[in-house]
């Protein structure tokens, strides 16, 4: 037991002095290499202009840009890198990270903050506390009736508290390449650390509309029907918030197909529409206007300007842009690859050689570590075995000492047996009833 025991120390030792060994391979898996993301071009392009387009109307707004989303270049720029709060087109950055991260059949059930910490009176979908609906059926609510409440449920869905999802829009909004933009809730309801640019905004919605069919779908959905839940026995009758899709309003716009629109008294009117204007699909936003109507002005007077006065050849000279711009884009990128591809064999070159280096190293460690374990292992067995030895030595002197003394016992129960025989031997024929032997 005693070997074992110091068996397993030595062994323990020498796993201790492993890593020795392995450090260089740890080092090598941890290498991180380069990536050519950040070398993307813009979504969202400026200074290109067309001629004909240099003498836009006066709108209300105090910020606004109108973008061909086939090239990305602006098509009209009013202030586009100003801060200005968002309000409600908030929730188009929202549904983005909910059609990233959920399945339309997920259950969202609404938590208690989700419910009562939006302001009273601001827009919801007056769901209860502990009431059940899909993300499909939140989604429309959050699009068309603009839901504050759906917005928080979705949040909480998705992020696990309104805090971290609004930190995971933040950090959405810079992977886009959004560097003015801060948000500190799902649905847009006033705070001061909650803004955005109209440039920024045109990239959040451009991403949206080209990315998700289900979004383009969505936000051009005039009204949507929820049928009773678990906790509401009527159907719901959700109407778009957008009249300029609803036909028969005062603002209709025929070419319009979907948007989102936004209104708080800090932030004014907000709008966000997606239109086809002569064969062209375009995003607009709209940033402070003075309510919710001069936001639909402002938007149809760009609409109609773009469409009276941009023609083919204007397109043309983009689309040729673009084109270019592509080109040299996918050249820097392939220019990019070699040298990282080169970099990359001369980083793994070196990493090689450190490795043999570091190995070589940990291996004459290792042998030093070995050769002291065997010595260990030796020592520790010559003791052990010298111990048993002493151990042996010891029982057989016992034994031996057992031994002498049971023939010591054997004679003397002999002597004493042949003494009794003696004295049955000379008394046999004695009789002691004769009263003349007695003395």
């Amino acid at each position: 037991m005693r070997k074992r025991r110091i068996a397993a120390f030595v062994m323990c030792a020498v796993m201790q002095m492993c890593p020795v060994i392995t450090m260089a391979d740890d080092v090598a898996q941890t290498q991180e290499t380069m990536s050519a993301e950040g070398t993307s071009a813009k979504s969202v392009k400026t200074g290109l202009v067309p001629q004909t387009l240099q003498t836009p109307p006066d709108i209300i707004a105090d910020a606004a840009i109108v973008v061909d989303m086939a090239t990305g270049y602006t098509l009209y720029e009013k202030n586009i890198q100003i801060q200005e709060y968002p309000a409600s087109i908030t929730k188009i950055m929202t549904a983005t990270l909910v059609l990233e991260n959920l399945n339309m059949d997920d259950v969202v059930t609404f938590s208690h903050d989700a419910v009562y910490t939006i302001e009273p009176g601001s827009s919801s979908a007056y769901a209860e506390e502990g009431e059940q609906l899909t993300v499909e059926q939140c989604l429309y609510g959050l699009m068309l009736i603009s839901g504050n409440d759906l917005a928080n449920a979705l949040g909480e869905k998705v992020s696990g508290s309104m805090d971290a999802f609004a930190q995971k829009m933040t950090e959405k909004a810079a992977e886009l390449g959004c560097i003015g933009t801060q948000f500190k809730n799902a649905h847009g309801l006033h705070d001061e650390g909650h803004y955005t640019t109209a440039y920024d905004m045109a990239i959040i919605a451009m991403n949206a509309w080209k990315s998700s069919e289900t979004f383009r779908k969505v936000c051009s959905t005039v009204r949507y029907d929820v049928p009773p839940t678990n906790m509401c026995n009527e159907t719901r009758y959700w109407l778009n918030n957008n009249r300029m899709i609803r036909q028969g309003e005062e603002y209709y716009y025929a070419d319009c197909i979907g948007g989102k629109t936004g209104f708080t008294n800090e932030a004014g009117g907000t709008l966000v529409t997606f239109a086809n204007l002569n064969g062209r699909q375009v995003v607009c936003v709209v940033l402070k206007s003075t309510n919710s109507a001069s936001a639909y002005s402002d938007t149809i007077k760009l609409y109609d300007y773009i469409k009276a006065n941009a023609v083919q050849t204007d397109y043309d000279v983009l689309d040729a842009k673009a084109a270019e711009e592509a080109s040299i884009a996918a050249a820097q990128a392939e220019s990019i690859s070699n040298a990282q591809t080169t970099t990359a064999a001369q980083k793994e070159s070196t990493v090689v050689q450190e490795k043999e280096k570091k190995n070589a190293k940990g291996f004459s460690v290792a042998g030093k570590v070995l050769l002291a374990a065997a010595i260990i292992i030796a020592v520790a067995y010559f003791y052990v075995s010298y111990r048993r030895y002493q151990a042996r030595q010891r029982k057989l002197a016992r034994r031996r000492q057992m031994d002498r003394e049971k023939r010591e016992h054997y004679y003397e129960q002999k002597r004493i047996d042949h003494e009794l025989e003696k004295r049955k031997n000379k008394y046999r024929n004695y009789d002691f009833s004769d009263k003349n032997n007695r003395r």
